[in-house]
């Protein structure tokens, strides 16, 4: 219990470090979230779009042959593969940020850790009640962004959706935005093809540039992505702020006996 206090009193006091940590951990999250939310939008497209292939690839042999359906095929199978980079990418980052705010603050509090050492607290709860303070603030901030999402989902899914139409638009080659902005029959004719004499629930528009239905959703119908920031955060933030404290706490002590 008195290790809690000490991280609140901690947190309170160095209250600039928490709110620089407290900010950055909320521009990870919200950033991590997003790209989490279009890989999961992109992905049930990508599987849409597959499963219809299917439907009309049973009856009609030639489609393997329409360059045009390769390509879209493609594009979507790319932004998949690039939301899932870029979060891997925003992970590092992200470690890579606390290793650095850890250094500077504990090259700050030099002499707090050297009274601490001083009073008998061993490196390794040193190292906890750091790990601590830095979990705390992970948590804090967590929370705050959760709610703030939570009383603005609809806009920002609604821009998270008009993102992924903007990013999946602009991948699309030349050819698929003249079809995707044309209304012409005539610029349709050739693709229609593929549907004569077939019973479908889709067109060729739908086919191609349908991205699945997402009116209804909020952000409970991705509370999973949450829950596994949270967890990959939180273990995260521990395990770097506790190993760089350790480390930080031994080289001290060896320059010390030195």
């Amino acid at each position: 219990m008195r290790v809690v206090q000490r991280v609140f009193a901690s947190l309170r006091y160095h209250w600039r470090y928490t709110a620089v940590f407290g900010v950055f951990t909320m521009l990870f999250l919200v950033s991590s979230l997003s790209t989490l939310i279009v890989h999961d939008i992109q992905g049930h497209a990508l599987g849409l779009f597959e499963q219809r292939i299917d439907i009309i690839d049973r009856k009609s042999q030639i489609l393997t042959r329409w360059s045009l359906l390769r390509q879209l095929l493609h594009v979507r199978q790319s932004i998949v593969i690039d939301t899932q980079n870029f979060y891997f990418i925003l992970f590092g980052s992200f470690a890579l940020l606390i290793l650095i705010l850890s250094v500077i603050t504990l090259i700050q509090r030099k002499h707090e850790f050297a009274i601490y050492q001083l009073a008998g607290k061993s490196n390794a709860d040193i190292s906890f009640q750091f790990a601590l303070e830095n979990l705390f603030s992970f948590l804090i901030a967590f929370f705050i962004i959760t709610i703030i999402l939570l009383v603005v989902q609809s806009w920002y899914l609604d821009g998270l959706i008009q993102l992924n139409q903007y990013w999946f638009t602009e991948k699309l080659p030349t050819s698929l935005k003249t079809l995707l902005t044309s209304n012409s029959e005539q610029t349709w004719q050739k693709f229609n093809q593929l549907f004569q004499h077939q019973f479908t629930t889709f067109n060729g528009h739908l086919l191609l540039f349908d991205q699945g239905s997402h009116n209804a959703l909020g952000l409970a119908d991705y509370d999973r992505y949450l829950w596994a920031l949270l967890w990959q955060g939180s273990g995260l933030v521990f395990a770097i702020s506790y190993l760089s404290t350790s480390f930080y706490s031994w080289r001290t002590s060896r320059q010390a006996l030195n």
